[in-house]
């Protein structure tokens, strides 16, 4: 006996009984039908068949959200409770499971902002006991301890650079507190004059072999200083494949930067220049006699320019300046005729950051301009 069909007169009474009126002529009991919250107004496109038979409800949006929310809602006494359970005193009242929660650790006595439902999940381990997060002074601390005075505040993350000065050779460089707290000593110049680049080397070795030429390998170690390694150029970004035996010379890194000549062991400037009709600012190293002003085969006129007694210490000032611009949300530019995707790496539009801001921000940490 084949099954009773429904009338939309039956389809839009079961609908309104669900708290949802119709928008639409009733499509059929497996079709979306759209219809009208009647609680919170949100227009939404159920099933009648799931509706009826299955009981999924009429309303997906905020109707949906306030009923799981009133199931893991807890009172604020139960709430506070877990917290405590768990090793947190809270500072302020239950916002809710899923919401930031202002809270004090039991043991350290650090403050953080933990969420009910995370650590009803086991996510409530201090981060500060842990020792993965640390204080401003604890960090500069760890620094110095491996022979690094940081030239800048904290950046707040151990994943982020840190611009600083070695204390035993006085060059410059950017390591990450975490490559500090794994591996000691992160100068590059310091590293690559302990061993010879033809010699065999370990993983460790090899890196900062590639770091020291201004190149951050995207690929695990091959195993040999004889096999080309895929490499991203820490200053304009730009990929190669390079073999760490050849790179002894100081000439043959980056291409792009080959082209331009730079020894990072010789003295080279830090430059900044403007694009007028642009409106951009660009930025990057260069040495006397053997450069191009801008990668970009446009009218650059040059800005300011510091000098440097080796170019890798320009590079490393260079590199925080990137960071530094792209802290204050300024992206890179985009050619107006190159293809989707292709932008300028070391350039910024003259609308997001002044071209005095630019000037104090390597004024702060390098000095003023040569």
């Amino acid at each position: 006996m084949p099954p009773r069909r429904v009338t939309e007169a039956e389809a839009v009474r079961a609908l309104l009984e669900r708290g949802a009126r119709p928008l639409e002529p009733f499509p059929g009991t497996q079709e979306p039908w759209r219809c009208r919250c009647l609680r919170c107004g949100q227009v939404n496109s159920p099933r009648y068949n799931d509706v009826v038979n299955k009981g999924t409800g009429t309303c997906g949006g905020s109707c949906r959200s306030r009923k799981l929310a009133g199931k893991l809602m807890l009172d604020s006494v139960k709430a506070a409770a877990v917290m405590e359970q768990h090793g947190w005193l809270p500072l302020e009242p239950y916002p809710g499971a899923g919401r930031p929660w202002r809270s004090r650790c039991a043991q350290c006595a650090t403050v953080k902002t933990k969420r009910l439902t995370h650590v009803r999940n086991g996510r409530a381990r201090c981060t500060n006991c842990g020792g993965n997060s640390l204080s401003a002074a604890a960090a500069a601390a760890a620094m110095k301890a491996a022979g690094l005075l940081p030239l800048v505040p904290y950046p707040g993350q151990q994943l982020r650079p840190w611009l600083s000065k070695c204390l035993n050779c006085g060059h410059h460089s950017t390591p990450t507190l975490t490559s500090v707290r794994l591996h000691g000593h992160q100068c590059w110049a310091c590293t690559v004059a302990r061993f010879p680049l033809r010699g065999r080397l370990d993983e460790q070795q090899a890196v900062a072999c590639m770091l020291s030429q201004g190149l951050a390998p995207l690929d695990p170690y091959p195993g040999r200083v004889d096999a080309p390694w895929k490499s991203r150029c820490t200053m304009c970004d730009s990929p190669s494949m390079p073999v760490p035996r050849n790179l002894s010379g100081h000439q043959q890194c980056c291409p792009v930067c080959a082209e331009q000549g730079i020894s990072p062991v010789e003295p080279g400037d830090l430059y900044l220049a403007i694009h007028d009709e642009l409106r951009l600012l660009g930025w990057g190293v260069a040495q006397a006699g053997r450069h191009r002003l801008h990668p970009a085969r446009r009218a650059w006129r040059p800005l300011a320019r510091w000098r440097f007694t080796a170019a890798q210490d320009a590079w490393a000032f260079g590199r925080h300046f990137k960071q530094q611009i792209r802290g204050t949300s300024c992206s890179s530019a985009q050619p107006t005729d190159a293809t989707p995707g292709q932008v300028w790496p070391q350039t910024a539009s003259l609308d997001d950051v002044s071209i005095t801001q630019a000037v104090q921000m390597l004024e702060a940490v390098a000095g003023p301009p040569s």
